[in-house]
């Protein structure tokens, strides 16, 4: 990736998984150096009553800590309500990552943006990673039609997360029946199943937010597996290793991850050595998923190319 042009918008960073994202590319050697902003809601930034005193007259901001921390590790903040913000940051990007890990607000995310897109809004906009969910494929039989009823969670998550996948592909597809348009981009769709590990909240919220499940999760489960499609059961992700997986769609220069989908999927648990000193709670969480690591779970079978000749990072 290229510091000098590369800017990559993160949505949904209100939640852990997006901001996995941020944080990773910010500390990953290929992708340090560009611009990383993340997208979220107006209410990330707003205040409240103090819900533990009624009597107060100064608000609370719920979310402070959170901003603070996305600003240490050198991220930007969009706030996406901010119209004038949103097109400026826009305007300005060359990859998005979609990573909502609520489907219905993935499904809106997305097809504002590549509303945005068609109204040539995102004129430099390059490359797009959308974390979408395992079972989209299969969401007419069971148990993925069970999981996807309309009671479930705010209804049919899985017809959301493929009609965000939808639009996408939708709008891709514009792009290369145009001939060339200076506005084409490249997608990547990378399936996740239900998602565990409490990511960068670890450092910002302490103990009492971390869910000891979701603590033995991020320590016990290291490894991940990965497939082509929409393959798997009913597994668990890691946030960390999900969005370390989306970062490297950015970096890497394989030609067959363009306009493709994977399944990913975390995998263990890990020997026990692997697993001594670690304690997520108190800020001393396993190193994420590593570019090599995912390199060789993308690793060609006998025959295939690896990569373009001459190829360059994907973004550019």
């Amino acid at each position: 990736m290229n510091a000098r042009d590369d800017v990559v918008i993160v949505t949904g960073a209100l939640e852990r998984l997006a901001q996995s994202c941020c944080v990773l590319l910010r500390e990953n050697q290929k992708s340090a150096d560009v611009a990383v902003v993340s997208a979220m809601p107006k209410e990330a930034f707003e205040g409240v009553k103090n819900p533990r005193d009624v009597r107060a007259t100064e608000l609370v901001y719920p979310n402070e800590n959170t901003l603070g921390m996305l600003r240490d590790a050198g991220v930007g903040l969009l706030n996406c309500d901010d119209e004038k913000a949103t097109k400026d940051a826009l305007a300005r990007a060359t990859c998005v990552i979609f990573a909502e890990e609520t489907p219905k607000r993935l499904r809106l995310r997305v097809e504002e943006t590549m509303a945005r897109v068609d109204k040539g809004e995102a004129p430099r906009l390059r490359r797009v990673v959308l974390l979408s969910r395992i079972g989209v494929e299969r969401r007419d039989v069971d148990p993925w039609k069970y999981m996807n009823r309309k009671t479930f969670r705010g209804g049919a998550p899985l017809d959301d997360a493929w009609a965000a996948e939808e639009a996408i592909r939708t709008r891709a597809a514009k792009n290369v029946n145009a001939g060339g348009k200076a506005d084409g981009f490249t997608f990547t769709i990378v399936r996740t199943g239900e998602l565990r590990g409490n990511g960068p909240t670890s450092v910002v919220y302490g103990d009492y937010a971390l869910t000891l499940v979701d603590n033995a999760f991020d320590v016990r489960m290291q490894d991940i597996d990965v497939e082509k499609g929409d393959t798997f059961g009913n597994d668990f992700t890691k946030r960390l290793s999900a969005a370390g997986f989306a970062n490297r769609m950015l970096t890497t220069s394989r030609y067959d991850v363009l306009n493709a989908a994977f399944s990913i999927i975390s995998t263990g648990p890990v020997p026990r050595e692997r697993r001594m000193g670690y304690d997520v709670a108190k800020g001393k969480s396993p190193p994420p998923i590593s570019d090599r690591e995912i390199d060789e779970q993308l690793a060609p079978d006998d025959g295939e190319v690896e990569r373009a000749p001459d190829a360059a990072p994907v973004p550019t």
